[in-house]
């Protein structure tokens, strides 16, 4: 019996915690159209959201690389911007990077090897607070590169991080190819331009952030020089690969950036692909919206100035036009 003057006190039982909707995220090659991966993750950040796992090819590494280290998204920007916004401060990069003489590489005949090493350039350009290898990284990553001699795709997950990017962005004629584990490698944009697959199965949303563009009109001039048709040609081959990719497999939410507008190499317009990308982004973070409030099963922390978001949908797939 309950003593008098004595209310009874029930506990309400704690609901069990919520599962939280995992997203894997895929940052693909495209060059100088890659910095437009920067307001993809600012989409990530402004929404309170982390990937469980990243993976990426060429620039797409290069981000993934500093994202998975644990910086956000607005540091990224500041670095990139205070790069490539010094005056002669690329091309002073470049040089830095060269692994054989300008002038031979100028002369084009006879050139017996690349112009940049890929190991220097990044030593310039990628923030200093990269993680120096994978097992140090905030989030599980995959970068992508290609074994020249087996004529096939190398997911590099472990070791050294600035070796594996630097595979990854390898691109032949421009770079000199990376040696790895007894294996010639270079761009993974030639074998894996979009690597959203690589990462199947291991997040409830799949979200693949395509750069490789497409040609639309030919610029100041009609004829490109030889260094500008041996780049686009290669970004030819990566937008022909992802097509027929997507034909077969596709992830949850794509996402294509417009930037079809820029060169690959034209990383001093750096303000103006970010502009570019911005409904890109706006596109994404609907996108985001959509997938996680569809249910009340969970609330996931916002970030300041955005409602919560609640929940996990799979989204229709769909095609690019």
């Amino acid at each position: 019996m309950t003593p008098a003057g004595k209310s009874v006190q029930t506990r309400k039982a704690t609901p069990p915690p919520a599962v939280r909707p995992t997203i894997a995220l895929a940052l693909g090659g495209g060059g100088a159209r890659g910095l437009a991966h920067i307001l993809m993750l600012e989409a990530f950040d402004e929404l309170g959201l982390k990937p469980k796992v990243i993976a990426g090819t060429s620039i797409g590494a290069v981000f993934g690389a500093a994202y998975a280290s644990g910086l956000s998204a607005r540091l990224i920007r500041a670095h990139t911007e205070e790069v490539l916004s010094q005056r002669f401060g690329l091309a002073r990069f470049l040089l830095a990077a060269r692994s054989e003489p300008v002038l031979r590489f100028l002369n084009i005949l006879p050139v017996r090897s690349s112009l940049l090493s890929p190991e220097l350039l990044l030593d310039q350009v990628l923030p200093s607070k990269v993680a120096p290898d994978f097992g140090r990284l905030a989030i599980p990553f995959k970068v992508v590169a290609t074994d020249f001699y087996a004529q096939e795709q190398v997911v590099i997950d472990s070791g050294d991080l600035r070796g594996a990017v630097a595979a990854s962005i390898a691109l032949p004629a421009l770079f000199t190819p990376v040696t790895r584990d007894r294996r010639l490698l270079m761009d993974g944009g030639l074998v894996n331009p979009l690597p959203f697959d690589v990462l199947e199965g291991q997040a409830d949303i799949t979200i693949a952030i395509d750069v490789t563009g497409a040609s639309s009109s030919p610029g100041r001039r009609l004829q490109p020089s030889a260094l500008a048709a041996l780049v686009s040609a290669s970004q030819i081959l990566q937008r022909s690969i992802v097509r027929e990719k997507l034909k077969a497999r596709q992830p949850d939410i794509y996402i294509d950036v417009d930037v079809d507008d820029f060169h690959v190499l034209e990383f001093h317009r750096f303000k103006e692909v970010l502009t570019a990308a911005r409904p890109a982004k706006e596109q994404l973070q609907r996108q985001l919206e959509r997938v996680l409030t569809s249910q009340t099963a969970e609330t996931l922390p916002s970030a300041p100035g955005k409602k919560r978001l609640a929940g996990l949908r799979r989204l229709t797939r769909r095609r690019p036009a």
